[in-house]
């Protein structure tokens, strides 16, 4: 009777395991955001370096990421990285608010996940 109590007690920390191991290692809607956002401020920087260019990174400033949400990641064909279907919903000043769902292929570096295409 003890036996199958520790079984059952122990039953759900198993199947938790079980399932985190499961992990394709594919990046979170979190990991998007995080390299979105990277990719932003580099974009941001690269064109303040530009003659004219401080009003368009004035503008890219007031762009507001919203949400992100990750539908699907597939390895790549080279195994280097992954292709993902992702949802974005942002707010700029001369569109408002928009919502897209758009591919993007990211590649873990050694600062996180970067987009590479």
């Amino acid at each position: 009777m003890k036996t199958t109590r520790d079984l059952i007690a122990t039953l759900p920390v198993l199947v938790v395991l079980a399932l985190a191991g499961c992990s394709s290692g594919a990046p979170s809607s979190s990991d998007v955001e995080k390299a979105l956002k990277s990719g932003m401020a580099k974009a941001m920087s690269q064109a303040s370096s530009v003659q004219g260019g401080e009003a368009v990174s004035a503008m890219m400033a007031k762009v507001e990421i919203k949400s992100v949400k990750v539908l699907e990641c597939n390895k790549d064909a080279s195994g280097t990285g992954f292709d993902c279907k992702v949802e974005t919903e942002v707010s700029t000043p001369f569109a408002g608010d928009q919502k897209n769902t758009r591919m993007l292929h990211l590649v873990k570096g050694s600062d996180g996940w970067v987009i590479a295409r």
